[in-house]
C-alpha cells in the first residue's frame, strides 16, 4: 500500500521536477569511465541551454503577469487574485535569477581544466567503500530543477488568480443572460483540456524515459 502511495506521489511530483530521470542520468554519467569527459561536457552544454531557455520563458511570463495588472484597476480585485498574481511575479523573477546563477556556475565548470573531477565533486559523492562508485547528491536533481519549478509554479499561480477572478465575477450573476458566466465556463473548459493534455504528455515522457530499457 505504502509503495503504491509513494509511486503515485513520485509521479505527481514528476509533473514539476522529474527527479528519477535526472538522478539516473547523472549517476550514469558519473560512472561511465570510457566516455565520461564527453558525456560531462554534453550534459553541461545541455544544462546551459535549458537554463537559458527557462530564463527567457520566465521573463516572458513575468511580462504577461505584469501586463495583467493593466487589464483593469488591480486594486478593485479581491485579495486572492492580487496575491496569486504577485506570487507568480515573484516566482518568475526567482526563476530568471536562479537560471542566471546556474548558467554562470556551469560556464565556470565547463572552462575548468579538470572538468570531469569538478563535475563529480560538485554534483555527486563517492561511496567510502568504493571510490570509483559515484552517485548524485540527494537534492541535486531538485536544485537543478529549481528554475523550472519556479517557472511552473509562477504559471500555476497566475492561472489560479485568473480563474478565481473569472468565477468571482460569474458568481455575482449566475445566469446565462449575462456574459460573465459564459466566459468563465468556456475558459474553464479550455483550461481543463490544457491541464489534462499537459499531465498526459509529462507523465508519458517521464514514464518512458525512466522505465524504457535501452
Amino acid at each position: 500500500m505504502f509503495g503504491s502511495i509513494a509511486r503515485v506521489l513520485n509521479r505527481f511530483f514528476s509533473l514539476l521536477v522529474p527527479r528519477d530521470w535526472s538522478h539516473r542520468t547523472l549517476k550514469d554519467i558519473m560512472n561511465d569511465n570510457d566516455r565520461q569527459e564527453e558525456l560531462v561536457k554534453t550534459y553541461i552544454e545541455s544544462e546551459i541551454v535549458k537554463m537559458n531557455t527557462t530564463g527567457v520563458t520566465a521573463a516572458l511570463i513575468a511580462g504577461v503577469i505584469s501586463g495583467s495588472f493593466s487589464w483593469y484597476n488591480i486594486k478593485d480585485t479581491h485579495w486572492p487574485t492580487r496575491a496569486a498574481w504577485l506570487s507568480g511575479l515573484v516566482l518568475s523573477i526567482a526563476s530568471v535569477a536562479s537560471s542566471a546563477i546556474h548558467t554562470a556556475a556551469f560556464l565556470r565548470m565547463k572552462c575548468d581544466r579538470e572538468v570531469t573531477k569538478r563535475f563529480r565533486k560538485a554534483l555527486g559523492k563517492s561511496k567510502k567503500s568504493h571510490e570509483q562508485s559515484w552517485r548524485p547528491h540527494v537534492l541535486i536533481p531538485y536544485v537543478l530543477g529549481g528554475p523550472t519549478l519556479h517557472l511552473k509554479l509562477a504559471v500555476l499561480a497566475f492561472l489560479i488568480g485568473l480563474f478565481y477572478d473569472l468565477w468571482r465575477a460569474a458568481n455575482a450573476n449566475l445566469t446565462w443572460h449575462g456574459d460573465d458566466l459564459k466566459i468563465a465556463a468556456i475558459v474553464t473548459v479550455i483550461g481543463a483540456f490544457v491541464v489534462v493534455n499537459y499531465i498526459f504528455s509529462v507523465l508519458t515522457l517521464v514514464h518512458h524515459s525512466i522505465h524504457t530499457k535501452v
